[in-house]
């Protein structure tokens, strides 16, 4: 009986072992939304209407919810390969009053795809710190529209891109993500970076 009894015991610690190892690499799919940082892209409209001569007027800016699909490869519980989409809605700028002749009203979005590395360090239980380097290519697209006219630009820039987050894993299938990621935006000829935090929901398979 107790011969019998180390092989249990024996048996289910294989497949506990198992079961730890199968949790810790696998396919993964996940889904997030979320915001750019600060708001430094009205000041810089603001700056550039009086650059040109605009004074006394009011301006406001909706920031854009960025949106991203992505799917990944687990390959042990301290690496990751993930890429895919990203994207945003419309960032709506008004400016009004002053000695403009009209309304000025622009609008963009950006589009790309992204491939990083993920650094997994477990913490505590079910929680893990993340750090990410990869590339991203990310397409700017905008219009402006003004008592002068209509004016459309796009630019394309292939930069790198890096990040840090926090996982919870709710069971060995789902997951929490909060990221803060860094992109270029821009083309060759312009660019700046964007800090960008998004909350995720994953699903490993």
């Amino acid at each position: 009986m107790k011969k019998i009894a180390l092989a249990v015991l024996a048996i289910a610690g294989l497949a506990g072992a198992s079961t730890a190892f199968a949790s810790d690499d696998g396919w993964y799919v996940l889904v997030g939304a979320g915001q750019p940082t600060g708001n430094s892209d009205q000041s810089l409209l603001d700056n550039a209407l009086i650059a040109g001569g605009a004074r006394g007027f009011s301006s406001s800016l909706s920031k854009p919810t960025v949106y991203k699909l992505q799917a990944g490869y687990q390959i042990n519980k301290n690496f990751a390969v993930e890429g895919g989409y990203l994207g945003s809605n419309n960032e709506t700028y008004t400016a009004t009053g002053g000695n403009l002749a009209g309304p000025v009203t622009a609008s963009g979005n950006v589009t790309g795809w992204n491939l990083t590395a993920v650094g997994i360090l477990p913490i505590a239980n079910q929680f893990s710190l993340l750090g990410k380097l990869g590339v991203a290519t990310i397409r700017d697209s905008a219009t402006a529209t003004g008592p002068g006219g209509t004016f459309s630009a796009s630019g394309t820039k292939t930069d790198a891109t890096y990040g840090l987050g926090a996982k919870y894993d709710f069971t060995n299938a789902v997951f929490v993500r909060l990221d803060v990621d860094s992109i270029n935006v821009g083309s060759s000829a312009s660019s700046s970076r964007s800090t960008v935090w998004t909350i995720d929901l994953g699903y490993k398979f």
